[in-house]
């Protein structure tokens, strides 16, 4: 058993986080979250006091399940805390002792920037991901677009037809056929849509 007020002499940090999880099926959620504690465990500057695991629940009005582990640690110092905040994302965290904790300008330096790095890491890949999200909107746009004109080529249809044929629900095809005309490709007339 490790003696908690020797480690928190040398400047070890007690804390309590709670680890969540989502997944199926419920047996492989909770094999899954067991193993990724045990990876942690490996880590010479995380000491393990206790871990309580949950029960996987089922997710409502879905297929998933979720479930927990609450684990009460020591960890070497500030700089690990806050790694394995940015790494793990526990959805809760507690200090537990010391009540007061000192950082020194190099270390917060270090925290910072790598801070700065991270978020950055993050904005590049949220401006990627709309770039690609722009792309496909735009793909998928032409894609139907291009179902409805090559539908018409056999002659004019009603909205019902072209819902039929296209597999698109009627008021987000209604969207699409507006834009056509306002293109200049499709007209409307007697309830009936054609080629311009």
């Amino acid at each position: 058993m490790t003696n908690i007020k020797s480690k928190l002499a040398e400047g070890w940090i007690h804390c309590s986080f709670i680890v969540e999880m989502m997944g199926k099926p419920a047996e492989h959620l909770q094999g899954t979250l067991k193993t990724y504690i045990e990876k942690l465990k490996a880590d010479k500057k995380i000491v393990f006091i206790q871990e309580d695991y949950a029960k996987p629940e089922p997710v409502e009005k879905s297929t998933l399940f979720t479930t927990f582990v609450e684990i009460e640690v020591l960890m070497k110092d500030l700089t690990k805390v806050i790694e394995f905040n940015f790494d793990f994302m526990p959805s809760s965290v507690e200090i537990i002792e010391p009540t007061q904790l000192v950082l020194k300008n190099e270390a917060m330096n270090g925290l910072l920037n790598d801070l700065q790095a991270r978020l950055h890491k993050v904005d590049m890949v949220l401006k990627n991901q709309s770039q690609e999200n722009n792309i496909l909107k735009k793909n998928s746009s032409l894609l139907v677009q291009n179902s409805i004109l090559l539908s018409l080529k056999t002659g004019p249809k009603e909205l019902k037809e072209l819902t039929i044929l296209t597999k698109i629900p009627e008021n987000e095809l209604k969207k699409f056929l507006d834009v056509l005309i306002k293109a200049k490709k499709l007209k409307f007339s007697a309830k009936k849509y054609s080629l311009a």
